[in-house]
């Protein structure tokens, strides 16, 4: 049951980064310290301009962290919830669930199976 329960927090950590579309504000992120670093470099902009630009972005970027943090957190948080949850009503254990987590079997079997997974789901995305 223990392993079924691990099992559970990767997909619904996996499932709710999609959900909230997590990656997507990552890349976004990028972008914006793309745009930042090119308005630094932009010699026909003066000190103004660019301290104007540079303050826009800043406050796009702790949006975005703070998009990325909260959904992290509930994305990691809502399913170890349910674990702990389910411990109370005498379902599972969520210490063994947890230890079950940090085993570099498991931990490597979730990383190629989720790697696997990435790929088909591109591979049938992409037209």
């Amino acid at each position: 049951m223990n392993l079924a329960l691990a099992l559970f927090v990767v997909v619904g950590f996996a499932g709710t980064l999609e959900y909230l579309n997590l990656p997507d504000h990552a890349r976004g992120v990028g972008e914006r310290s793309q745009d930042a670093l090119a308005v630094l470099r932009n010699d026909a902009l003066d000190d103004r301009e660019k301290e104007e630009a540079l303050q826009g972005y800043a406050r796009r970027l702790f949006g975005l962290l703070g998009i990325l943090l909260g959904g992290s957190l509930l994305a990691l948080g809502g399913p170890l919830a349910i674990v702990w949850g389910l411990e109370r009503i005498g379902v599972g254990s969520f210490g063994a669930v947890l230890g079950i987590l940090q085993r570099l079997d498991f931990l490597a079997a979730t990383i190629v199976v989720g790697l696997l997974g990435y790929l088909i789901v591109r591979r049938l995305r992409t037209p």
